[in-house]
């Protein structure tokens, strides 16, 4: 075989060694699922409102509007934001509501909404969310026959809407933790509709 014959084999073994090994890595790297940057603030367009809870989050848009029945995830009603490091969630829903409806008037329908797949609801206080007034409450949902989640639901009225938050997280989560990252989500949270 002439040199010159040898030598362009020998590149395009080189050049084809080369391709493969690049194609090999980004194979590699778009298989390779890294966690969310930590902080990531969420905006939803549907429900007029950002959230950036502290930590590493996942943001899945509600693909429909919330049509009032129990917010269930899989309904595709609700924008979920769950955990990556911890299995906690933040679920938001809004619908709208008629002119002049008032806080505790909202707190009722809530209240109904998850009375019905709940525990009893304890734990009523005023708080915030977005800077409205919202109340909030505690109780347990169960998700499944097997598993339950302890449940922080705010309700608040803005803007000719009803909001409600739950914050779920598993029964066996430290209180203190469990608090602190719902009081986080809930302080980074802002109506994006005045």
């Amino acid at each position: 075989m002439p040199r010159a014959a040898v030598r362009i084999a020998v590149a395009l073994l080189a050049v084809v060694a080369s391709a493969t090994v690049c194609g090999a890595a980004s194979s590699r790297a778009s298989q390779t699922t890294s966690a969310p940057p930590a902080g990531k603030r969420y905006i939803s367009k549907r429900y007029g409102y950002s959230i950036a809870p502290k930590g590493s989050y996942l943001f899945t848009p509600a693909k429909q509007n919330w049509d009032g029945r129990f917010p269930y995830v899989d309904t595709g009603q609700v924008d979920l934001i769950a955990g990556w490091y911890i299995n906690d969630r933040f679920l938001v829903s809004a619908m709208p509501v008629s002119a002049g409806t008032t806080l505790s008037e909202w707190e009722a329908f809530v209240k109904g909404v998850q009375d019905r797949y709940c525990g009893r609801l304890r734990d009523f206080r005023p708080s915030s969310l977005g800077g409205e007034p919202a109340q909030e409450f505690v109780n347990t949902c169960t998700a499944t026959n097997t598993s339950s989640w302890r449940v922080i639901t705010l309700a608040v009225v803005h803007n000719g809407r009803g909001y409600l938050l739950n914050f779920l997280s598993d029964p066996s989560t430290n209180a203190a933790a469990e608090r602190r990252n719902y009081d986080a989500g809930r302080r980074s949270f802002r109506f994006t509709q005045k």
